[in-house]
């Protein structure tokens, strides 16, 4: 064979695998590739490319292998254990989750690549298949066990079976649950959520809702906006679940209300010596409560409200962030189980 295949690279993993992480990234630097502060590579796991930019804050889970001509992982993104990714070009956002046991590899052309945008997620034993090249979106999420594939081939083309090879692409805000297959050439539009278990065939327009085997589209039009009133009914659940959530990992939290409202508008959070505030202003009629943390129902410059003395300031809608307070990071962690992924302006 002219091209040698080493599947697995195991002297890599047995030598530099087993370093700890302060030496390997030490190493890999000597080695030309650029490596920003707070970079973590797990116990097992190698890096290995002609050109490599980790960004601040990446981290790299135990025993995985990540492989290609290029690769580029974003800021504060993570990749999990025992994850498997090997073609040309790997390309990361920032802010992005690839859980473990994730394999994506598979039959190579010059144009393989995997090309994920910020704020997405490939949940876990997912397989993706860049032999021709897959763009996901921003803000898309691909459930545990699905399958993207770019060729479908076995049987002899000269015998009149079809062989098809073609990109994938997800556009953003795309939702895939667990157990979606997608096949070669198919593109996804902007906003559309597929069903559990669905075997996408045909391209679908932005803003639908489809599924079965073959999926067909259910709804267009997808979603809904919710009223004001609705919107703000679901930001005091979420308020209410997160003080929840927090008090049942023994935290206290005592609340303060603006005057004929039932919002709690600062929230203070108390353990041992420990203690972080943590303020909401969701309404018109909110005035400014002195906290570490600043949430907005709706603010487009947030991190102008650094002057008002917050170490960090949150938006719910648009979702953005800026600063980074520990309970700041809690709450911003809390609201991603509803959708809410805010985009970094610092």
């Amino acid at each position: 064979m002219l091209v040698k295949k080493n599947r697995i690279p195991v002297l890599q993993i047995a030598t530099v695998g087993l370093l700890p992480s302060l030496l390997k990234v030490a190493y890999y630097r000597l080695k030309g590739y650029k490596i920003e502060s707070d970079v973590h590579i797990g116990l097992g796991s190698v890096v290995l490319g002609s050109r490599v930019y980790l960004k601040k804050g990446a981290k790299i889970g135990f025993l995985s292998v990540i492989r290609g001509r290029e690769i580029e992982i974003g800021r504060f993104s993570r990749i999990g254990s025992m994850c498997f990714i090997d073609t040309h070009k790997v390309q990361i956002g920032e802010d992005t989750r690839i859980n473990e046991n994730v394999i994506i590899g598979g039959i190579k052309f010059p144009d393989s690549s995997i090309t994920i945008g910020d704020r997405s997620i490939v949940m876990e034993y997912s397989y993706l298949n860049p032999s021709r090249p897959i763009k996901i979106g921003d803000n898309t999420g691909i459930g545990g066990h699905c399958f993207l594939f770019t060729h479908g081939s076995w049987s002899s083309q000269l015998e009149g079976y079809p062989v098809t090879f073609a990109p994938i692409t997800l556009g953003d805000n795309v939702w895939l649950p667990w157990r979606v297959f997608i096949m070669p050439g198919v593109e996804i539009g902007d906003g559309c959520v597929i069903g559990a278990n669905s075997l996408v065939a045909k391209s679908l327009p932005s803003n639908s809702l489809a599924a079965g085997s073959p999926a067909k589209i259910i709804k267009e039009g997808y979603p809904e906006k919710p009223s004001t009133e609705r919107t703000e009914s679901m930001v005091l659940e979420m308020v209410r679940g997160f003080v929840s959530y927090l008090e049942s990992e023994e935290f206290s939290v005592t609340y303060e209300t603006e005057k004929d409202s039932h919002l709690p508008i600062r929230l203070t959070v108390s353990r041992n010596q420990l203690h972080r505030t943590i303020s909401f202003l969701l309404n018109s009629i909110s005035s400014h409560f002195s906290a570490e943390t600043a949430v907005y129902m709706n603010r487009d410059e947030i991190h102008t409200q650094k002057a008002h003395g917050e170490r960090m300031t949150i938006s719910l809608s648009p979702a953005l962030r800026f600063g980074s307070t520990d309970v700041g990071e809690e709450f911003v962690s809390f609201i991603s189980r509803y959708g809410i992924r805010c985009r970094r302006l610092d």
